[in-house]
């Protein structure tokens, strides 16, 4: 049986219902009522209710997911739409120039497979602004979380792959479709936060050391950059920003696999206002 979303006010029918139940002959709870007049309840007895994790009407700040609206109205507009139109443009913007500078490359190395070892100056200045972009994007969703620090690390960023479930977006491009698709955060490990991202890896080892480590600026390393910064755009603001839609990014990426969300995972209109949204940090543990 599938499970039943938790809505505070679950809460209050409880008190309510108790109250009345003074009047009858039998007192029952709620649950004990729901338990006998209907089948809702797993055959062992276990309740298919679950609270919500965030309360309706409160979102995680640039963490993007999917709105119940209840089922009796139409939806909310996002509140990360809201919030952050500007922050979702510049970003937006940035990736259009990665992008940019990704298709002109691909006009001199055709992006076969067989290519991806290809590297140059170029590829090599493309994945360093890729991934600081990445960089840049990763503080950005911490620091609007309330997290303190000059100095983050790779494992400080990590905690955004569960939060954000980064590791389940799959990016594929139309306009080149035998290309392989990229899942740029699949392999992401928290004992090796650097090194198990292949592409972030070869950056920083071209960065500081150009000489010894050029050849790892390859192609295939910039390709998955620039789609990190694609995935991290839409996880932190979602497919149906405006400002995405509007980008020729909106055509050259195409997700292919997008993270699922529990119903109790998800973000809920509030019940009093319509389109009235709090933001709400999430706990990150440093």
């Amino acid at each position: 049986m599938s499970r039943i979303v938790f809505y505070p006010w679950v809460s209050l029918a409880c008190k309510l219902w108790g109250e009345v139940g003074q009047y009858s002959v039998q007192i029952n709870t709620i649950w004990e009522t729901i338990r006998r007049e209907t089948a809702w309840f797993e055959p062992n007895g276990e309740s298919p209710f679950q609270q919500l994790v965030i309360p309706p009407g409160h979102y995680y700040p640039r963490m993007a997911r999917p709105i119940d609206p209840h089922g009796f109205r139409e939806i909310d507009p996002t509140p990360l739409d809201q919030m952050y139109a500007a922050t979702t443009a510049v970003a937006t913007g940035q990736l259009a120039v990665l992008t940019r500078d990704l298709e002109r490359i691909f006009q001199t190395v055709h992006p076969n497979p067989e290519n991806f070892g290809v590297y140059g100056h170029d590829i090599r200045n493309l994945l360093i602004l890729a991934c600081t972009e990445v960089e840049a994007q990763w503080r950005g969703v911490l620091t609007a979380n309330g997290m303190e620090g000059k100095n983050f690390s790779t494992k400080d960023y990590f905690a955004l792959k569960g939060t954000m479930k980064l590791d389940e977006y799959s990016v594929a491009f139309p306009s080149y479709p035998w290309i392989p698709q990229s899942n740029p955060f699949r392999d992401w490990l928290l004992e090796k936060p650097t090194q198990s991202l292949a592409w972030y890896d070869a950056y920083n080892a071209a960065k500081h050391n150009r000489e010894q480590a050029f050849d790892r600026a390859n192609l295939r390393h910039a390709l998955d950059a620039v789609s990190a910064c694609a995935v991290l755009l839409v996880a932190q603001f979602g497919e149906s920003a405006e400002s995405w839609k509007r980008s020729d990014a909106h055509t050259f990426y195409q997700f292919t696999k997008v993270p699922s969300w529990a119903p109790v995972e998800r973000y809920f209109s509030s019940y009093e206002f319509v389109g009235a949204w709090k933001p709400m940090n999430f706990s990150f543990q440093r």
